[in-house]
């Protein structure tokens, strides 16, 4: 009889609990260790969206959508930067994750599916479960789920508290265990990367990534403190190679420390010229790169005062129904507070909103013109937003900074192929080293294709390094 594999898995959010389950259920002896004190990482803060096609969900919506469809929609948005294996392993993959979560508890209902990208078709399934007190929305329930499966089996153990710092290796270069930071060495057949991506490291930001960093403080990251790269200093330790650049930031006005996916649609954004240049409800997957675009790399949020007493407390920040940080920058009472403190522009005209924001004044009163002759037509003839379309006609007017400064998903990572095996920088496997999550790279290229794409590629992934680990894959 073969002996039983020991695998270790170091990150315990989702990528990382998928990976122990499965590995778990092959059979294998699986010690999961976790840097923080609970489980759940990034994905028990998310919104739990998992970004899939061809699904029973969608059949059931009467969505017709294919695997195909969805990795040309991922290569075209991708300007073809990324392999498609990879991408088809994960389309593939979270066709079959949607139902591999019903099993473990997870609801999926079809009314909620929502287009999560740039696509026109509805491909974000949002989750139903219980969240166990780890998180406030859908992330968590996914990993409540995957934990709830995990603690039922006798075969895996949970180390919270635990901070591996590198990889054992043998004379042949094969990855043979972890070294804590307590200097413990725990011996595997195999290790699986799932610790996350690099969001609470600056030094990592600055190397691969320095647009997150040069807003200086008005940056910070939504994710763990514990993410700051370990998987990928270890990985790339062993002859690793990183692959992708970039990631998702936010705009924010730097009120506080809130999330700001989604900006209220009564505002119009204008950079210093006084133009307007998007559909200020656009997907937050493109919109920091078009403000990035505008001169100085920031924009202003303009709207009135009739806006403020009327629309400003009228409930934009989960217009997906996430349920995640409901709490808001633009509440009535909160601008209030930022206007008295001189954070919120104000001014008496748009000509004078412009002397004490640096806007060109002629162009913002062209550009209010414009606009309010649109809302009165009922039609943004410039730009065709939908939904709350606020004319900016009653003083006093403000005028709120945004920079694309909240840290979200890293996409630098390691190198993996379609069984998640972490390749050297000759493009060969490294025996027994796996990874799957936001610490793999090589599956975002630039603009984040959809929400939900993340937490399903940890999940695929998780489960693809775990299989590929416990059958002792041809290395």
């Amino acid at each position: 009889m073969a002996a039983t594999r020991r695998i270790v898995v170091v990150g315990a959010g989702g990528a990382g609990l998928a990976a122990a389950l499965e590995a778990g259920r092959a059979g294998a002896e699986v010690i999961l260790l976790e840097t923080a004190e609970q489980v759940g990482g990034a994905t028990a803060r998310a919104g739990g969206v998992v970004y899939a096609a061809d699904t029973p969900v969608q059949k059931a919506r009467g969505v017709e959508d294919s695997v195909d469809e969805l990795i040309n929609y991922y290569m075209t948005v991708s300007r073809h930067e990324l392999e498609p294996r990879l991408l088809r392993a994960s389309a593939e993959g979270t066709r079959e994750v949607i139902g591999w979560l019903e099993e473990l508890g997870i609801t999926w209902e079809p009314d909620r599916l929502y287009i999560a990208g740039l696509e026109y078709k509805p491909r974000g399934h949002l989750p139903t479960g219980d969240t166990r007190g780890l998180g406030p929305a859908g992330g968590a329930m996914i990993v409540a789920a995957l934990l709830t499966a995990v603690e039922g089996r006798d075969n895996v153990e949970i180390r919270t508290g635990t901070r591996c710092t590198g990889l054992l290796t043998g004379d042949d270069g094969a990855v043979t265990g972890v070294r804590t930071e307590s200097g413990e060495e725990i011996a595997a057949d195999a290790v699986i990367l799932t610790t996350g991506g690099f969001g609470a490291a600056p030094d990592l930001l600055g190397e691969h990534w320095p647009e997150a960093v040069e807003h200086g403080d008005w940056h910070w990251y939504l994710g763990p403190d514990t993410n700051i790269g370990d998987g990928v200093r270890m990985g790339l330790a062993v002859g690793g190679e990183l692959r992708g650049y970039g990631g998702t930031l936010l705009e924010t006005p730097n009120f506080g420390r809130l999330n700001d996916a989604f900006t209220p649609p009564w505002v119009i954004y204008v950079n210093k010229n006084g133009h307007r240049f998007v559909d200020e409800t656009d997907t937050y997957c493109v919109m920091p790169h078009v403000i990035a675009k505008q001169p100085g790399g920031t924009c202003w949020a303009v709207f009135d005062e009739a806006a403020l007493r009327q629309v400003a407390d009228s409930g934009h920040v989960d217009p997906y129904g996430l349920g995640v940080d409901l709490e808001s920058n633009w509440t009535a009472a909160m601008l209030r507070k930022q206007i008295e403190a001189g954070v919120v522009k104000s001014g008496a005209t748009l000509a004078e909103l412009g002397e004490r924001t640096g806007i060109t004044a002629a162009g913002l009163e062209a550009t209010a013109e414009h606009w309010n002759a649109d809302v009165a037509r009922g039609h943004d003839t410039a730009f065709e937003k939908k939904g709350t379309l606020a004319p900016v006609s009653t003083a006093p007017f403000y005028a709120v900074e945004l920079r694309p400064a909240i840290i979200g998903i890293t996409f630098a990572g390691l190198r993996i192929d379609d069984e998640a095996r972490v390749l050297d920088t000759a493009g060969r496997p490294i025996p027994g080293l796996f990874a799957g999550g936001e610490v793999a790279g090589g599956l975002d290229a630039d603009v984040y294709a959809g929400g939900g794409t993340s937490i399903g590629n940890a999940l695929v992934f998780g489960r693809t390094a775990a299989r590929s680990a416990t059958a002792g894959a041809v290395q």
